[in-house]
């Protein structure tokens, strides 16, 4: 009982580190936003998440948009 207790929150605990809001249609907003934060392009990671198709033609383009506009580190 207690293993499936534990086993359950774990479960819910990840999936609410990914919100709704990451399945959402603007997938170049979602691309931008992700280039910016300096993550690795993750279209595939959205559509097994999501259940959608992602399109990634757009994801892509915002992903390099936002890239491009992430700030240089000092170091």
């Amino acid at each position: 009982m207690r293993t499936t207790t534990l086993f359950i929150l774990v479960l819910l605990g990840g999936c609410a580190s990914f919100s709704s809001t990451d399945c959402g249609s603007d997938w170049y907003a979602t691309g931008e936003r992700d280039g910016r934060l300096g993550a690795t392009p993750q279209a595939q990671l959205y559509a097994t998440r999501c259940g959608l198709a992602v399109d990634e033609k757009r994801y892509s383009d915002g992903w390099r948009e936002g890239f491009s506009q992430r700030p240089v580190p000092l170091w």
